[in-house]
């Protein structure tokens, strides 16, 4: 019993058909029933009732598909950690979120290739939830990312917080404060974060939290569009402070009381974080 007789099998548990099955997997139908009768014979047991050209799982299938699911599982758990263990000899593919591309990536890069100057890197820019679907499909093995939903296995640390802050135009009324409450952005125009940014999310709270009502004047998933946008006096907008300010930027007035970002490096299994991990958080 191989890893492509279980998937043959867990194939047919979806299809009830060898011919569909042989076309899913790409091979031949007279080779898909082969692998099904040695593996019955294998077991000593039917797993499937045979209709005609259908077959159905019977009660031994049914017990037999979440083990061979399982063991699949495993088997991919297994290459998963190979790689990650052997991160330090190839390329590491490494995702990130747009708003870091321009400080964090190079930060992180330059500490990886600083233990192996050897080391080479695929970028991927994605939303948040695009890195970590990324990380469970194996596309990724790294992504610089804001914390995972508790529910998911995978791992995060800590690298940076950012300050959030209010920015707004030169000249703005909020401009000249030390600090902006939520409850001072009522009824302001408001530059956004689209919907598919995580940012979105935590800003729509902070202000339904307080009961605070703005209007949207503009949308965007891109930090420097924002910032260009509320710099042209266009509305103000609730954003990271800039890890590498530019004269051409708004004015950044801090959250109160303090709020912040968390950004981390994020690897596909919690329990077991790869080297490279280690190297960046000590």
């Amino acid at each position: 019993m191989d890893e492509q007789t279980l998937r043959v099998f867990l194939s047919l548990c979806e299809t009830e058909s060898t011919r569909d099955t042989a076309a899913l997997l790409r091979v031949d139908q007279s080779t898909v029933s082969r692998t099904l009768a040695r593996l019955e014979a294998g077991l000593g047991v039917e797993l499937f009732r045979r209709h005609g050209r259908r077959i159905a799982l019977n009660r031994a299938g049914v017990s037999f598909r979440g083990d061979a699911a399982r063991v699949l599982d495993e088997i991919e758990v297994a290459r998963r950690h190979v790689r990650q263990e052997a991160l330090g000899a190839r390329t590491v593919r490494l995702g990130f979120l747009q708003s870091v591309a321009r400080w964090l990536v190079p930060r992180v890069v330059t500490e990886l290739r600083r233990d192996d100057p050897g080391r080479r890197f695929e970028l991927r820019q994605g939303f948040a939830q695009d890195l970590f679907g990324w990380l469970d499909d194996d596309v990724l093995d790294l992504a610089l990312v804001t914390p995972p939903p508790p529910a998911r296995t995978t791992g995060w640390r800590l690298l940076h917080e950012q300050v959030l802050c209010v920015a707004v135009p030169p000249g703005h009324r909020l401009a000249g404060r030390a600090g902006v409450g939520v409850a001072d952005l009522a009824g302001e125009r408001f530059v956004a974060f689209s919907r598919t940014t995580e940012l979105r999310g935590v800003v729509e709270g902070m202000l339904t939290e307080h009961g605070v009502e703005v209007e949207v004047a503009f949308e965007s998933s891109e930090v420097d569009t924002i910032r260009g946008l509320v710099a042209a006096g266009m509305g103000v907008a609730v954003l990271p402070r800039p890890e590498r300010p530019d004269a051409a930027d708004p004015v950044y007035v801090p959250l109160e009381p303090r709020t912040t970002r968390r950004l981390g490096v994020a690897w596909p299994d919690r329990a077991r974080p790869p080297g490279v991990v280690r190297s960046l958080t000590g």
